[in-house]
């Protein structure tokens, strides 16, 4: 799944306590830290809360009717997005016993009734921060380890260029380890003229063959920017002057982003590779950019 930079906005807390008084002091203890604050009342609606509005951090009353913050903590555990999602269980139980008992539900760290607020405040703000800090390295490492994959890809196709190839299995295999690593759907390779050369897609998306070249590379709507060797990155869903025709396809095609890169021959558009990503929206960081503009040079070199 590709991952967006951590974005700089106002942490949102959330709030769950069956207790309607308790949950009145918490939400007017947050709020004056400038926090957002949303609350639920149970374990349910906070599950329901949590996947609706993604909270940075969860304050969870152990004690509550039918599903208690034990099993909450461990329900919100196995969503694999909250690796890092601070989870500050409250309880009026101190006892040996419990406190284990929320640190094996998943719990971050668990405070004691009667809250010290000064205590809370502090400890909310070291939560955030530190979560915010283990997603940043995150970010980092996957973003390095996207740019090492990238050039292990383009040196192997450049050592491959360098050797006797045949053209359609070079272009198979390049375009299937291309698949992988952008984690796309379906690439493939029309030359201007409408040949397919290469179309390598996931088992149970379907087949380019059956429509119109045009639909899929939008040439020759996109004819300039293709002679200016750049990357067209289109939303399907948000269309911008698309014909019927065209989203028709994309609606076929089940297409949320689909990328278009020329391949020039001599200073003219020889064809166009195209990338589908069929199960989100895909964002295309500036280093895979350019590393997607380096691939084409060399494909443009491989079909001379």
């Amino acid at each position: 799944m590709n991952q967006f930079p951590l974005p700089s906005k106002t942490p949102l807390v959330l709030i769950v306590d069956d207790d309607r008084a308790m949950r009145g002091l918490l939400r007017l203890a947050i709020a004056k830290e400038d926090y957002r604050v949303i609350d639920a009342k149970n374990g349910e609606e906070c599950l329901d809360k949590y996947t609706q509005f993604q909270p940075d951090i969860v304050l969870l009353d152990a004690i509550m009717p039918e599903m208690d913050g034990f099993m909450c903590c461990e329900r919100l555990r196995s969503f694999p997005e909250t690796t890092y999602l601070p989870i500050l269980m409250i309880t009026a139980l101190d006892d040996q016993e419990s406190v284990e008992r929320a640190f094996i539900a998943g719990a971050t760290d668990y405070i004691t009734k009667p809250i010290y607020w000064t205590v809370l405040s502090r400890r909310v703000k070291h939560f955030l921060e530190t979560s915010r800090s283990l997603k940043h390295l995150d970010y980092l490492t996957r973003q390095w380890q996207k740019h090492q994959q990238w050039q292990k890809l383009l040196q192997q196709i450049a050592q491959e260029l360098s050797q006797p190839y045949q053209f359609s299995s070079f272009l198979n295999e390049s375009l299937f380890q291309l698949k992988a690593l952008t984690t796309a759907q379906r690439v493939g390779l029309h030359q201007v003229d409408g040949t397919l050369w290469a179309e390598v897609m996931d088992r149970g998306y379907p087949s380019v063959k059956r429509l119109p070249w045009q639909s899929l590379t939008l040439f020759p709507q996109n004819e300039t920017i293709y002679q200016n060797k750049q990357i067209a990155i289109i939303h399907p869903y948000q269309p911008d002057n698309l014909s019927d025709e065209i989203l028709g396809a994309f609606k076929q095609l089940t297409i949320k982003t689909l990328t278009l890169l020329p391949i020039l021959k001599k200073g003219e558009v020889w064809g166009i590779l195209w990338i589908h990503h069929c199960q989100e929206f895909y964002v295309w960081e500036t280093g895979d950019q350019e590393s997607l503009s380096f691939l084409g040079d060399l494909l443009a070199i491989a079909c001379r």
